[in-house]
C-alpha cells in the first residue's frame, strides 16, 4: 500500500521533507540532492505539522541541526572566506548590480571610486572603465597580482563592452599587454591605438540585454576564481566582448608576452 506524498519545509533551513509514494522519509536539501532519513515518516510529519504550538521531537532538532551543517558548508563552498573581501573600483548602474549580486552570494564587498586606492585587504580587485580617462591608472593596478590580489577589468568602447583576462599571477596579461595585443590583431592598428587613446564621447547608459550578460560573465569568472575552479585557467588567457549593435558575444586568447627591457642612459 502506498503513502500519499507529502512536501514540508523544514523549519530554519532551505530545505524540505519529502514523503514519496514509498513512504520513505528524505530530505531534499537546497543542493537539490534528496537524503534518506532514519526516522519515522509519521513522527517527523507530526513535529513539523504541530509547528510552534507543539513539542519539538529530538528527531526533529538533530535532523534540523545536520541540516544547518551542511547548509554551512555549501556556503563556504559558495564563496571560500578567505576570498571574500571584493574590492569594486567605478560608478554606475553595472557596478551597482555587481555589487548586490556578489553581496547576495556572500562576499564582503567595498565599492570605491576609481581614483581611490584599493583596500589593502581585499582578495579580489574588479575595475569598471566607461572611456580611457578611466582606465588611466589601471597601468599601475597591473601590479596588484604581485602582492596576491586577484585583477579583473571591464571596459567599454563606445557601445562595445570587454572584460579582460582575469590576472591572479605577475605573469598573467596586463591592461598593457592586452591593449598592445589588439592593436598588434587590428587591421587598422593606427585607428584602433588612437581609439583606445581617446576619450569618445560614452553613448548612452547600457541596455539590459548588455548589462545581464556582462554581470553573467563577470559572475562566472568572479566565482571560478573564488572556487578555484578548473576553468580558471582559460579565464586567465581569455578576453571576452559583446557588441550589442550584432548580439555577438566571443571569446578571443590573449597571451602575455616580456616586457620590453629598459633603456639605460648612459
Amino acid at each position: 500500500m502506498t503513502s500519499e506524498p507529502r512536501i514540508l519545509p523544514l523549519p530554519d533551513t532551505g530545505a524540505h521533507l519529502v514523503i514519496g509514494a514509498d513512504g520513505r522519509p528524505r530530505i531534499r536539501l537546497r543542493t537539490g540532492r534528496l537524503v534518506l532519513v532514519d526516522a519515522p515518516a509519521a513522527a517527523l510529519v507530526e513535529a513539523l505539522e504541530s509547528g510552534a504550538h507543539g513539542e519539538r521531537s529530538t528527531a526533529l532538532d538533530r535532523l534540523t541541526l545536520e541540516v544547518q551543517e551542511r547548509e554551512s558548508a555549501d556556503a563556504l563552498h559558495r564563496w571560500p572566506q578567505e576570498r571574500r573581501d571584493v574590492c569594486l573600483l567605478g560608478t554606475g548602474p553595472l557596478v551597482h548590480d555587481l555589487e548586490r549580486v556578489l553581496a547576495a552570494w556572500g562576499a564582503r564587498v567595498a565599492v570605491l571610486d576609481p581614483e581611490a586606492a584599493p583596500s589593502e585587504h581585499a582578495a579580489l580587485v574588479v575595475a569598471y572603465a566607461e572611456d580611457a580617462s578611466g582606465r588611466r591608472r589601471w597601468a599601475e593596478l597591473d601590479r596588484l597580482p604581485e602582492r596576491g590580489t586577484a585583477w579583473l577589468r571591464v571596459h567599454r568602447e563606445g557601445e562595445v563592452v570587454l572584460i579582460d583576462p582575469l590576472a591572479v599571477d605577475p605573469g598573467d596579461p596586463t591592461s598593457v599587454q592586452v591593449a598592445a595585443r589588439r592593436v598588434a590583431a587590428s587591421s587598422a592598428p593606427a585607428s584602433t591605438e588612437a581609439w583606445q587613446r581617446a576619450r569618445p564621447l560614452t553613448p548612452g547608459a547600457l541596455d539590459d540585454a548588455t548589462r545581464a550578460l556582462v554581470l553573467a560573465r563577470l559572475l562566472h569568472t568572479i566565482l571560478a576564481w573564488a572556487q578555484e575552479d578548473a576553468e580558471l585557467d582559460r579565464l586567465r588567457t581569455t578576453l571576452w566582448k559583446v557588441v550589442p549593435a550584432t548580439g555577438s558575444v566571443s571569446a578571443h586568447t590573449v597571451l602575455p608576452f616580456p616586457a620590453a627591457p629598459r633603456r639605460v642612459i648612459r
